[in-house]
């Protein structure tokens, strides 16, 4: 597990990583061979292009609002919501505002 979260502290997922103008931050709390969980932090006017989910994964929105398109359909997602991708899936995320989520994806061998 990464060195930022500790043992006994409480912690908000979306204060381990900053908003940076025109970039998106990412920090990989957990990566290992079966899982990896990350915390992403986009600046307004950023994404990721579409490609396919090597695993299952679930979207948490951490702060702001985002856009994620999936399998051809665009969803908003904010703060509180959460989103689900099957293996393969293909999909983006863009950032109108900024915007910070959590992405849990699982790793099959």
């Amino acid at each position: 597990m990464n060195k930022a979260v500790n043992e006994g502290e409480i912690f908000t997922l979306s204060g381990l990583v900053p908003y940076q103008a025109g970039r998106i931050v990412n920090m990989d709390i957990i990566n290992d061979a079966k899982m990896k969980f990350v915390v992403m932090a986009f600046d307004a006017g950023t994404g990721l292009s579409e490609h396919a989910a090597p695993g299952e994964a679930l979207i948490f929105g951490l702060d702001g609002e985002g856009i994620i398109g999936y399998e051809g359909k665009e969803h908003r997602i904010k703060a509180g919501e959460n989103f689900k991708f099957a293996k393969n899936g293909r999909h983006y995320v863009k950032a109108e505002g900024k915007f910070k989520m959590a992405l849990l994806l699982t790793l099959e061998d």
